[in-house]
């Protein structure tokens, strides 16, 4: 992609702008730069200071994770923590995603890592699912795994929304090499599953078959907003709701 008088930091820089569709100009307007200059960071002529990666990473919309890893290409020290959710820096924010979940029952709730494996899950969940819920990756294990077919009536919607919603991420992580290989297998295992009509960028809710019934439910998504710390900026909280009156008296019926 570039010669031998590239720094890594150019290189990555210009991936980017590509990827964001940016010319040099476009860029160093949103950064508050001249093209002159993010020409000179590219081809590795000039180095660009803390401040500047930092304003790059906000012009290219980029999350924690890769502004940590502009940074670090430019040979300065991450500005963001990466903690775990069971650390004593983040001990408020578990406690306010278990209270969330606890106060989500008797519907199922859930919290995924940036590889959509499962942290943390609330009872109704494990009830739901059938099992304890905690490290299980929803990609290769529910996404990839056949016996779900049987279980989710509109298995191949959901599939396919599921997939969508990977490659969206995977636009955010494109050097994400474990999210590309999760993409690739899931695209792998629908190349001969038609794709039902419906809007791609609507996430579809999972309609289990239970018992002869079918309880029918709706999805939606939770995110810490202006975190400063990686593993809060990739954690979704998963909330599940019924979406009609047999789903609400299941969910009901099995609250204890």
């Amino acid at each position: 992609m570039g010669n031998g008088d590239e720094s890594p930091f150019g290189i990555r820089l210009r991936g980017w702008r590509t990827r964001r569709g940016l010319s040099q100009l476009a860029l160093a307007e949103l950064a508050g730069s001249t093209a002159r200059h993010i020409s000179f960071l590219e081809t590795g002529r000039s180095r660009p200071s803390r401040p500047m990666a930092l304003r790059l990473a906000t012009a290219l919309d980029v999350r924690l994770r890769e502004a940590n890893q502009l940074l670090h290409a430019a040979g300065l020290p991450a500005a963001y923590p990466k903690a775990t959710l069971g650390s004593s820096e983040l001990m408020p924010y578990r406690a306010a995603v278990q209270r969330m979940l606890a106060a989500h029952e008797p519907y199922p709730g859930l919290v995924l890592d940036a590889h959509f494996t499962v942290v943390l899950a609330n009872q109704a969940s494990s009830r739901l699912f059938g099992r304890d819920l905690a490290g299980v990756n929803f990609v290769r294990d529910a996404l990839l795994n056949p016996s779900a077919m049987t279980a989710i009536d509109n298995w191949a919607e959901v599939a396919w929304s599921g997939l969508d919603r990977l490659r969206r991420h995977l636009d955010r992580y494109p050097l994400d090499a474990h999210l590309r290989y999760l993409v690739t297998s899931a695209e792998q295992a629908l190349h001969d599953v038609p794709r039902p009509t419906g809007d791609p960028d609507v996430l579809a809710g999972p309609t289990f078959q239970i018992d002869g019934q079918l309880i029918r439910t709706l999805a939606m998504v939770a995110r810490f907003d202006q975190v400063a710390d990686v593993t809060l900026d990739e954690l979704p909280i998963e909330l599940m709701y019924p979406a009609d009156e047999t789903a609400e008296r299941f969910f009901a019926e099995h609250a204890h």
